[in-house]
């Protein structure tokens, strides 16, 4: 129909020519061939809008071929991980197959105590569990090691990144050995660097190397992957072999005997049990209970600094071999272990006083000794030239000064040559190992015009040390005018000196 139009009205527009040139009126001849072309267009328009688009162009036409948008890579999701095609990574695999083989065997010998616990954290977490291999590369699943820039356990935290993710480090725990705390600890900070560079070769170079370089790097260099910041150098040479290291070891774990390995997880075997226990048990005590070297227990829970669990911790998780949680429980039963008698040396002993000297234990603090032996803290490390914040450690000498005898003192006896009283000490309890001869004096001394530390120890015959533990002063310190110290020394006190104004 569309056709047949088109056709009609360019016999119209003829005709109508046709007349305009034998002579109509001038209306005619403009109206006629005007609405003729009109027609033709509109027929036209109408006629080429309903075919279809040509197949093929002409010699004299264009042809635009539809333009292909380009795919992005796909990325695999975060519990993923796929191993690059890279020549670095094929690199490590032959150095640990072949030149390290013997060590790499006994990692990963190790390695079945610790990785298939550490396999299920993981996958809690959503990470692909492989990725606890990392251990292996960074201490060779050791919970113990320390480096060089004082990085410890098998995922090697610094300090400051351990307490970022809630890692416990006192004198008494370093929770960056624990092999489970750890590894929880070391899963949330992976996640969190691959949140951050959406990519797990970024993620490894930024858990080697600190996020702030890597992130420096990309800024700097304008590129977006590991393995271009390594090829032009822009990543520290211990980090552009850190990521291919843990990629050879993942690879070889997944066919250990393609590569010369002995590795098979399903040999895992739990090798403790874990038990709770008050804090401030020895793990001696322990030992003797369920029969087990001490050596074994420190072995199994290698966050404990000290061999004693964490005095002041109502309930401690500890770690004892497997089959002897009953054991460790029935013990507890029978009730807390017993403190042992503590020997104390005096040194000098009189009616009001005695100054001592003990062996510290495990668990010994400034408060507690403070406490046990009715003095401050502060006095106490001052006296042992300390300070507070300075640890006891277990087996050091303290020397305790008390204004008063302990109730440990049994008895006092005189000398039939008419000495000074000596201290009598019940077995395990205070014993004397030397009596002053003199009475020790208590003086409570007025500071004067001109005084210090030095010319009143000349004066009464102390130590300036000593007046500075007496006294909680600084050695350095000035004295004010009018204030009073207070002097243990021997003889009467001198009688003061008058002052004339």
């Amino acid at each position: 129909m569309a056709e047949k139009r088109f056709l009609a009205g360019v016999e119209y527009w003829r005709l109508s020519l046709v007349r305009t040139w034998r002579g109509q009126n001038t209306f005619g001849r403009a109206k006629w061939p005007i609405l003729g072309g009109a027609l033709v267009l509109l027929t036209g328009c109408s006629f080429f809008g309903n075919q279809p688009a040509p197949m093929k162009s002409s010699a004299n036409t264009l042809y635009h071929k539809p333009v292909m948008q380009a795919q992005a890579p796909v990325v695999p999701p975060k519990w993923e991980m796929t191993i690059p095609d890279q020549p670095s990574i094929d690199l490590w695999v032959k150095r640990f197959s072949r030149d390290k083989h013997a060590s790499v065997q006994t990692q990963l010998d190790r390695s079945r105590y610790y990785a298939v616990p550490a396999r299920e954290i993981f996958e809690r977490q959503g990470l692909p569990k492989d990725l606890v291999f990392v251990a292996m590369v960074e201490s060779g699943f050791t919970p113990t090691a320390i480096s060089h820039a004082k990085a410890a356990g098998m995922y090697q935290f610094i300090p400051s990144t351990g307490k970022r993710f809630g890692l416990e480090q006192s004198q008494w725990v370093d929770e960056r050995r624990h092999p489970e705390k750890a590894a929880k600890a070391a899963g949330a900070y992976l996640s969190f660097l691959y949140d951050t560079f959406g990519s797990w070769p970024l993620a490894l170079a930024a858990y080697n190397a600190g996020e702030k370089a890597v992130q420096r790097a990309i800024d700097q260099s304008g590129y977006k992957t590991f393995w271009e910041l390594a090829d032009h150098g822009y990543l520290p040479s211990e980090t552009r072999d850190y990521v291919p290291k843990v990629y050879a070891t993942i690879k070889i774990i997944r066919d250990p005997a393609q590569y010369g390995f002995q590795y098979d997880e399903n040999r895992y075997v739990q090798r403790t049990d874990t038990v709770h226990i008050p804090g401030g048990v020895k793990l001696s005590w322990v030992s003797k209970k369920i029969g087990v070297p001490a050596s074994s227990l420190q072995d199994c829970n290698p966050e404990l600094c000290q061999p004693i669990t964490p005095p002041g911790c109502s309930d401690y998780e500890l770690c004892v071999p497997a089959g002897k949680g009953g054991d460790v429980l029935s013990a507890l039963a029978e009730g807390p272990p017993k403190e042992e008698p503590r020997e104390v040396k005096a040194v000098v002993a009189s009616s009001n006083t005695i100054t001592a000297s003990v062996k510290a234990r495990p668990g010994d603090s400034w408060v507690s000794l403070a406490r046990k032996y009715k003095t401050s803290p502060k006095t106490l490390a001052a006296l042992n030239h300390k300070s507070l914040s300075q640890p006891i450690k277990a087996g050091q000498t303290v020397k305790i000064s008390t204004r008063q005898a302990p109730v440990a003192v049994a008895s006092v006896s005189k000398k039939k040559n008419g000495g000074s009283a000596a201290v009598a000490a019940a077995p395990g309890k205070w014993k004397v190992s030397s009596v002053q001869k003199k009475p020790v004096q208590h003086v409570s001394y007025p500071v004067r015009e001109g005084d210090t530390l030095w010319s009143i120890s000349r004066k009464f015959g102390v130590s300036v040390k000593a007046l500075c533990a007496q006294n909680e002063l600084k050695p350095n310190q000035k004295l004010v005018p009018g204030s009073r110290l207070a002097i243990y020394a021997q003889g009467q006190e001198p009688a003061p000196k008058r002052r004339s104004y």
